[in-house]
């Protein structure tokens, strides 16, 4: 992530909570979140489960979501603050 990588360590550590590079959540609205970032079932199209469950993978593809969005707002923690607490 370069210079963006503070920021992508306080937004993965607010999403994943226990540094589970397999941690599969189920979300409120049914759909399944996956790895360090919490990849999203509505990214699945173009990413494999295979793929996000792994560490590397999961960085991989998060960096990628970060570069296509042009900003951290696919992650629910950047919407509402609270990956804020992890960048002291």
């Amino acid at each position: 992530f370069g210079k963006d990588a503070r920021m992508a360590l306080a937004i993965s550590q607010a999403e994943n909570g226990t540094r589970k590079c397999d941690r599969i959540t189920i979300e409120p609205n049914n759909t399944v979140s996956v790895g360090l970032f919490q990849i999203n079932t509505v990214h699945f199209n173009k990413y494999q489960l295979k793929q996000l469950i792994t560490c590397q993978g999961n960085i991989d593809a998060a960096k990628q979501i970060y570069d296509s969005w042009g900003s951290w707002s696919a992650w629910s923690v950047y919407k509402n603050g609270s990956y804020k607490k992890f960048l002291q």
